[in-house]
């Protein structure tokens, strides 16, 4: 029966589900933008504002860990120990964790399966969460955690509850008397299949996530797709360097961004496309938007966004030697940042 219904309505859901993932730039934008308002307007409702200072305070950024049940197709399994030894080394020096979201793969594992084969890696989150430091956002493949009951029901053996898991998060501060304000969230917006009212939030949740477990539909996602990280994320640049005294930093295509790719001549970590005109008018390059990359890179490497000691920096962890190794991939201080937006 399962193998004469894939075969039968296979194709046409993969199309229609992959035409609904695809990013639309107005689409994007405006979903940004109200989230964006709903955080300086009603702080508390959609997401959480933090007043900081990155000279004392010191953020560790992390996205897209893709926890499954430790079977053959469990993209985080090999990442596990890079995963657990950077957490080891951001909780012994006091930062704060964002958990930008996909963190547990709910589109092709059950939440129990999730839950019971990742207690270690939970468990050394909820310390984050216990001292007050630990701020978690949904994406569209761990959906789910925008409804707080099924957050209480899965999460209550591991973490104090409450656990809010927001949509977005934004982080005030002052470089040099200047505001700075870095908005944080998963980078689904405009997703028509996840990013949308609460019927279709329901109806993914519930009915679509379920079928597609059932059928093993493979469908093309902007972490799955290169042309479509390249789309997604030259659109959240376009977005975001029309914005005063604003960086975004989201996950979503697993695709590592630092700055735009201002400070970088690697192609690697530029974003091919981006144009820089308006009209007759050149612009020039905003260092502007950031991409964490993920934590399930097939070499078991996984990449974060460090912000400490004033700096801002892109990081990647890799086994070498039998053991897990930090390195800063690129860097900058946020006074050099803020006079170039």
């Amino acid at each position: 029966m399962k193998k004469a219904l894939k075969i039968l309505l296979g194709p046409l859901l993969t199309r229609l589900a992959s035409a609904a993932s695809a990013p639309n730039k107005k689409k994007v934008f405006n979903s940004l933008s109200k989230l964006l308002r709903s955080l300086h307007r009603n702080p508390g409702k959609r997401g959480l504002v933090i007043d900081t200072d990155f000279n004392l305070d010191k953020f560790i950024i992390f996205s897209d860990h893709h926890k499954g049940n430790k079977d053959e197709g469990d993209d985080f399994a090999g990442s596990e120990k890079n995963y657990l030894s950077a957490l080891e080394y951001y909780f012994s020096n006091k930062f704060h964790y964002a958990n930008l979201g996909d963190s547990e793969e709910l589109w092709k594992y059950k939440p129990e399966e999730v839950i019971s084969k990742n207690t270690r890696e939970l468990q050394s989150e909820a310390r984050f969460h216990e001292g007050k430091k630990f701020y978690k956002t949904f994406g569209n493949h761990d959906l789910i955690w925008k409804d707080k009951f099924e957050v209480k029901k899965w999460f209550k053996d591991i973490f104090e509850l409450p656990l809010p898991i927001w949509e977005g998060i934004l982080l005030k501060t002052k470089i040099d008397q200047k505001s700075l304000s870095i908005f944080l969230t998963h980078g689904h917006q405009g997703d028509q299949m996840s990013d949308n009212n609460p019927f279709s939030t329901w109806l993914v949740s519930h009915l679509w996530r379920p079928v597609q477990r059932y059928l093993e539909l493979n469908v093309n996602t902007p972490a799955k797709d290169f042309n479509l990280k390249d789309r997604h994320n030259i659109m959240m640049y376009e977005w975001s360097s029309f914005k005063k005294n604003l960086l975004l930093i989201t996950g979503h295509t697993h695709k590592p961004v630092f700055a735009s790719g201002l400070y970088s001549d690697h192609p690697n970590n530029n974003i091919p496309g981006i144009n820089t005109h308006n009209g007759d008018k050149r612009r020039k390059l905003i260092p502007s938007y950031f991409n964490s990359g993920c934590c399930c890179y097939s070499d078991a490497d996984i990449t974060g966004i460090e912000i400490a000691d004033g700096k801002i920096s892109l990081v990647k962890w890799h086994w070498e030697n039998n053991t897990s190794e930090r390195t800063v991939l690129e860097e900058v201080t946020f006074d050099k940042l803020v006079n170039d937006l």
